[in-house]
């Protein structure tokens, strides 16, 4: 006759070792669950830096009205503009030099590195209409997505689906008098 203790042995080996199997897989879950999430807060991050430099130039444009139309132009950011504190500079290409260099980073530094700004970041200034500008700031995502349908930095990243681009349209009104 045969012991029933003899046939039950290891049965709690299997079970300890099914739990230790669907708790690795928890933990698994939950380290692909914190890398999605750390992408996702650095797509915002990047997302909030770009909305904040398209709304400082929309104020420096509406600071400087009579002279919006000359702050048009693309791919400001993609190189150095230089010193921006020369007498020199028009209130225009301060501007632009300014905003370039905050699109590129300098806003924040760490050992001569500009780390203040988005990936591969340039600006774009537009005049869709009349005393209207469309203002864009246009960088490199982390993670596929829809390429976006303004064009400000195409073609200049990796892929269209990994370009990202913000925008704010400023309307200058024209104040001139009405006629009788």
């Amino acid at each position: 006759m045969t012991n029933p203790r003899s046939t039950q042995q290891g049965v709690a080996l299997i079970e300890a070792l099914i739990a230790m199997l669907i708790v690795a897989f928890g933990v698994l879950g939950y380290v692909g669950l914190q890398a999605r999430t750390t992408v996702a807060n650095l797509e915002g991050y990047q997302r909030s830096q770009a909305l904040i430099l398209v709304n400082d130039m929309a104020e420096r444009i509406n600071l400087n009205r009579a002279d919006a139309l000359s702050y048009v132009s693309n791919d400001i950011g993609a190189t150095d503009p230089g010193d921006c504190t020369s007498t020199a500079l028009t209130v225009v290409q301060k501007d632009l030099c300014e905003w370039s260099k905050l699109i590129q980073g300098a806003a924040e530094t760490q050992g001569g590195t500009k780390l203040g700004a988005m990936l591969k970041a340039r600006g774009c200034i537009t005049n869709p209409a009349t005393n209207q500008y469309l203002l864009a700031v246009a960088w490199q995502g982390v993670q596929a997505s829809a390429a976006p349908v303004n064009t400000c930095g195409q073609g200049a990243f990796s892929s269209e689906d990994m370009r990202r681009v913000v925008t704010v349209v400023v309307q200058i009104a024209n104040l001139a008098p009405l006629a009788p």
